[in-house]
């Protein structure tokens, strides 16, 4: 493949994947769980095209030197800047994993406060039970 060509390649992989790291970080930071499997299937797949290209061109520093000087400072800067919103979009999934884990707790401890309220006994089968819960969907 000619410098070029690569280069385009690896431009379009950059911009794809930071257009998919960007989306998904807006639809954690609003809890919308809703299409997120997809996007994280699209975002392995161009991760992993993106992957074997940066692989390419560790194995192949002349094709990096056969490149325009202005081609090159915008593949680095697209490069930094891919960076950077990977590092916002795995601050994203550790803040949606915290507000998880915390629902997660609180919900265990409104159980074992509604079950000791009720005498430590089982409610009937198929009664409802009352659990004070609160969320704010953004993160």
């Amino acid at each position: 493949m000619e410098a070029m060509e690569r280069a385009s390649l690896i431009l379009t992989l950059i911009r794809e994947l930071r257009a998919v790291l960007e989306r998904e970080v807006l639809l954690l930071q609003g809890m919308n769980f809703e299409g997120l499997e997809e996007l994280q299937e699209e975002k392995a797949a161009l991760a992993d095209a993106y992957e074997v290209e940066v692989a390419a061109l560790r194995r192949t520093p002349e094709f990096v030197a056969a490149l325009d000087p202005a081609v090159r400072e915008a593949l680095l800067e697209a490069m930094r800047e891919l960076r950077r919103v990977m590092r916002q979009n795995l601050e994203a999934l550790m803040a949606a994993r915290t507000v998880t884990e915390r629902v997660a707790r609180h919900i265990a401890a409104s159980l074992e406060t509604s079950r000791h309220h009720l005498g430590s006994r089982e409610p009937a089968e198929g009664a409802a039970q009352v659990l004070p819960l609160t969320l704010n969907r953004q993160v």
